[in-house]
């Protein structure tokens, strides 16, 4: 049965299509309907009701920016448009866009008729099949950078439509494109879907917005943290998009939760590849000769003759859905998504970045001797996340975060992360987002020297640590090198070595008389990692 687009008001309770389908808004109070009315009738629904007044910082970056809501849906059906909530003083020229998970615009229309402020609504020409599980971005384009953004979103239901986990809130700066960074302090910036599914049963109603988080709004863009000494995180920029050098509030990474490489990026897909190779033998898994890790002691092993996949999520990615299945030497020219538990990885090289969040819920993986991340360019997500992961003897690369850790059991050992930035990022080595018990980061390095947007190799600054354990590594580069703030338990933080005179602001930034701090030292090193002196003792400031 086709369905006609139809121009109607989001608050309206119920309507005809063209073709004679009843549709009903589910957030419309009446009588259920017969199960005879259920087989021809449509539903329709929103994240945020109709007629929800929002009460939400604005922001104005002058600069064009993207804003946009990470959400699935556990019906199949149709997106017929796109609203979002117009801050005042915004009389630019707005457009709206949803696109699939692997970045690539699946439709897009012109707002017209916009009221001063407040929501505003544009259907699609022709109403686009969402698949039921998948991840899709709903977003909108103002040209004068002006948008109203929430901090502390955690996510909104309604009927089979939720947003994401982690990261819902995202955007990007210039012409329209996919945004696919996002905040870390978790903004909404209000865009929503307008989502028709056949019925079939009950629902929650709208989400109504959360009331304000109170804080004093900072004069940077919507994503980041400031640059200067502060007690913010990088894991959670600012209440807006944003680029350097502020680092404030707003939408400001990405995603988070799903892998979206950038428009326009070509992807391979179809019939599996012959097999490539990284080259000759590089030393054993592991032995780095009683060293820090260096690149040629991490990583998928030289040697290591791989087979490439066939990306099977949309020509961007690859999806691992079998409990326990094992990957041993595989290329994945995109993204790697880890859907099941118990899957392990080695001897890989993965081009994308390695996830395990599919909507709400993460799977238990483990990583070991592989390569993560393009061999050129830099992605903004990180390079492995989220939670509940063991990594061992990784070499992450072109990434601007190296690991996530939002949840659980995280466990980080013996790997070399050299970072990178783009414009608007906050890089960093190890960063915390809502992150629970049990984060291990024992002998890794993490190289974020010449980085330009960055904000530390070691950035655990979360409310949410329990017992964290950070041991034996070296790093370099940074505003403030190491970070440890605003954590509970037991934190250990003993045997790091930091290369002198090598961050921008400071060493140290940490809650010191939380931590058990000993052992620590300034040194200088060679072009090989190699530690060539010990300067003096690092102290906790």
């Amino acid at each position: 049965m086709a369905l006609a687009t139809l121009a109607v008001s989001i608050p309206a309770a119920s309507f005809v299509t063209g073709d004679g389908t009843p549709v009903e808004r589910a957030a419309a109070t009446r009588p259920e309907p017969t199960e005879t009315d259920r087989r021809h009738m449509l539903r329709e629904t929103s994240l945020w009701a109709g007629r929800t007044a929002v009460n939400a910082r604005r922001h104005s970056d002058r600069a064009p920016v993207e804003l946009g809501t990470r959400f699935t849906t556990t019906r199949n059906g149709w997106a017929t448009g796109v609203r979002f909530y117009k801050a005042a003083g915004d009389p630019g020229r707005h457009t709206g866009s949803l696109w699939s998970a692997g970045g690539r615009r699946l439709a897009n229309v012109a707002f017209t008729a916009e009221s001063a402020s407040g929501w505003q609504e544009a259907r699609f020409a022709r109403p686009v099949r969402l698949k039921a599980g998948l991840v899709y971005t709903v977003s909108y384009h103002s040209d004068r950078g002006v948008y109203l953004g929430t901090a502390g979103f955690t996510s909104a239901r309604s009927g089979p439509l939720a947003t994401v986990s982690r990261g819902a809130g995202v955007f990007g700066y210039g012409a329209s494109a996919f945004p696919r960074r996002w905040n870390p302090r978790g903004y909404n910036y209000w865009v929503d879907v307008v989502f028709r599914w056949r019925d079939g049963g009950s629902y929650p109603e709208p989400s109504p917005p959360p009331a304000p988080s109170p804080g004093r709004p900072t004069a940077t863009s919507p994503g980041r943290p400031t640059a200067t000494p502060t007690s913010g995180v990088t894991t959670s920029p600012s209440t807006g998009p944003s680029r350097p050098p502020t680092l404030t509030p707003g939408p400001s990474r990405p995603p988070t939760g799903t892998g979206t490489p950038s428009p326009g990026t070509t992807r391979t897909g179809g019939q599996t590849p012959p097999p490539s190779t990284l080259g000759p033998t590089r030393p054993v898994p592991g032995g780095c000769g009683g060293h820090h890790p260096t690149p040629e002691c991490t990583g998928a092993p030289k040697s290591t003759r791989l087979a490439q996949r066939a990306l099977n999520e949309e020509g961007a990615a690859y999806r691992v859905r079998t409990p326990g299945a094992v990957l041993d030497g595989v290329h994945i020219r995109g993204d790697l998504l880890i859907h099941a538990d118990g899957v392990i990885v080695k001897n890989s090289l993965i081009d994308g970045h390695v996830i395990n969040a599919d909507g709400p819920r993460t799977f238990r993986f483990t990583i070991m001797d592989s390569t993560v991340g393009p061999e050129s360019g830099c992605q903004t997500l990180p390079g492995v996340g989220q939670d509940k992961y063991t990594a061992v003897g990784l070499h992450v690369r072109g990434h601007s975060d190296g690991f996530r850790a939002s949840g659980d059991d995280v466990v980080i050992r013996d790997s070399y992360v050299k970072l990178c930035s783009n414009p608007g990022d906050h890089s960093d080595g190890i960063q915390t987002y809502r992150t629970g018990r049990g984060l291990v980061f024992d002998h890794n390095t993490v190289d974020q020297r010449d980085v330009k947007h960055a904000t530390a190799p070691i950035f655990l600054v979360d409310d949410q640590i329990v017992d964290a354990v950070v041991t034996n590594n070296l790093v370099m580069g940074g505003t403030y090198s190491i970070q440890l703030k605003n954590a509970r338990g037991k934190l250990v933080m003993r045997g790091n070595s930091l290369v002198d005179k090598s961050w921008i602001y400071g060493p140290v930034e940490a809650d010191c008389k939380a931590i058990d701090w000993a052992g620590n030292s300034l040194v200088t090193i060679d072009r090989s990692y190699r530690i060539t002196s010990v300067v003096g003792p690092l102290k906790c400031a």
